[in-house]
């Protein structure tokens, strides 16, 4: 009994190194639309680990990302402010509700593990893109019926995924 043991606890061995050696030479993989949408809790990352937080009244919006955009969308006092505003985006498709499509995001605060999804709709496009697919979306910002922002897009072009597939 005692080789076998030693044999069994010597393969273990070379199994849990196998492992460590693997997961240090391997590039690690990008989260995915998968694990955005079973994060997704409605609402966006507003704060991102901010100190001090300012509800989005006006700006300049011509270096916002999706995360960015999601904050306004939420937080918007003056949505007649961003009316008209031109964006040029990138991300993922997700599927929205009651139909079409969202333009996603991981936003990284610290580290990957707390990663959250930003979206923001988009409505124009035509048919929606699978659901994963890297995207980017052309167009302005607009109010719904309801008052609602959303993306009216001019454009929609598939895209490999990015490098750096976050936002930070």
């Amino acid at each position: 009994m005692g080789r076998s043991a030693g044999a069994v606890v010597a393969a273990t061995g070379g199994v849990a190194a196998t492992g460590v050696i693997l997961s240090i030479l391997l590039p690690p993989a990008s989260l995915s639309a998968e694990i955005a949408q079973s994060r997704d809790v409605g609402a966006a990352p507003l704060f991102a680990g901010a100190d001090v937080v300012s509800l989005a009244t006006h700006g300049d919006t011509a270096k916002f990302g999706v995360g960015d955009w999601a904050s306004v969308f939420a937080t918007a006092t003056n949505p007649d402010a961003f009316e008209g505003d031109a964006v040029t985006l990138t991300g993922f498709a997700t599927p929205a509700d009651g139909g079409g499509f969202e333009l996603t995001r991981l936003i990284i605060t610290h580290c990957v593990i707390d990663a959250q999804p930003a979206s923001v709709p988009v409505v124009g496009s035509g048919a929606a893109p699978k659901t994963g697919a890297w995207i980017e979306v052309t167009g302005t910002v607009r109010s719904s019926g309801s008052g609602a922002l959303q993306i009216a897009a001019t454009g929609v072009k598939p895209i490999p995924e990015p490098q750096d597939p976050y936002e930070y």
